[in-house]
């Protein structure tokens, strides 16, 4: 998943809160642990830049964030802060998507769900833990077999379905995001519980609380093509061919412009041409 899931501000303004983000990154990772434990929270201000950073960049620039994963582990090591404990999984849950072993990729999304175990288990309402486990246990379930899958995919219902509950804009509406694409991968009733219906609920929201949002219009494009709703569904696969993406995105996006490409191949009779996506 994460994907993880980036923000839908202007362009200049993420720019300039990336520059001010690498500078205080320059002149604070290195800061003594002793100096940030006086605050009331570890999630202050110039430390959320810190984490936004290395989420933003985690696909080119792995150093930067193996060295926030470090430095925040050792900020957070004896915090009863739910929400900052969920942010290390959240960042564990980063570095897991660009393991190239399957086992070792495995072992990374178990440490993000037990650090995330323990943001729930200080606030079982704690919206990135939540988040951030049930997306991990799908990527599992992607390297699992099918019995192991099947297991799992409850419990992340039921997690997603919490977070909806309780903030349903969460990363970019990333419940509504991960919930519609369940309900549509999923075989439906007596195998297990997939329905384009729900799906489409669930995405439709996500468009309506993010209409801007990449992933969200490739998951919507590929059901609504499902269902024949093929007008609907070229319009979403457009926009995502047409959107601008940045480097740092473009490793993650890469999953999503496919999923756009083959609804503007099944929808159009001529040879689809493409820019720079």
């Amino acid at each position: 998943m994460r994907a993880f899931i980036k923000s839908n501000m202007p362009k200049l303004e993420r720019r300039i809160a990336l520059f001010a983000a690498m500078v205080m990154a320059a002149t604070c990772l290195t800061a003594p642990v002793f100096a940030q434990s006086i605050s009331p929270t570890l999630l202050t201000e110039a430390n959320k830049q810190k984490i936004e950073l290395a989420v933003w960049r985690y696909a080119i620039d792995t150093p930067l964030l193996l060295e926030t994963i470090d430095w925040f582990r050792d900020l957070a090591q004896n915090s009863q802060e739910s929400a900052a404990i969920a942010e290390l999984s959240r960042l564990e849950f980063m570095i897991a998507q660009l393991e190239m072993d399957k086992d070792r990729r495995v072992q990374r999304f178990e440490r993000c769900i037990t650090i995330a175990d323990q943001a729930i288990s200080l606030n079982p309402n704690d919206v990135r833990g939540l988040f951030w486990k049930a997306v991990a246990m799908g990527k599992m379930a992607e390297d699992s077999g099918i019995v192991n899958a099947f297991r799992m995919l409850r419990p992340m219902e039921k997690m997603l379905l919490k977070v909806v509950t309780l903030d349903e804009k969460y990363e970019n509406a990333g419940a509504h995001r991960a919930l519609g694409r369940m309900y549509h991968k999923l075989p439906g009733f007596p195998i297990s519980f997939g329905s384009n219906q729900q799906a489409l609920a669930h995405l439709r929201r996500a468009h309506e609380l993010f209409p801007r949002d990449i992933i969200t219009r490739a998951f919507y494009a590929e059901v609504l093509y499902d269902e024949g709703r093929k007008a609907e569904a070229r319009r979403h696969a457009d926009f995502v061919l047409a959107a601008p993406i940045d480097e740092e995105d473009a490793l993650e996006f890469a999953e999503y412009v496919d999923i756009a490409l083959g609804v503007v191949k099944k929808t159009s009779s001529s040879d689809i041409k493409l820019g720079n996506y």
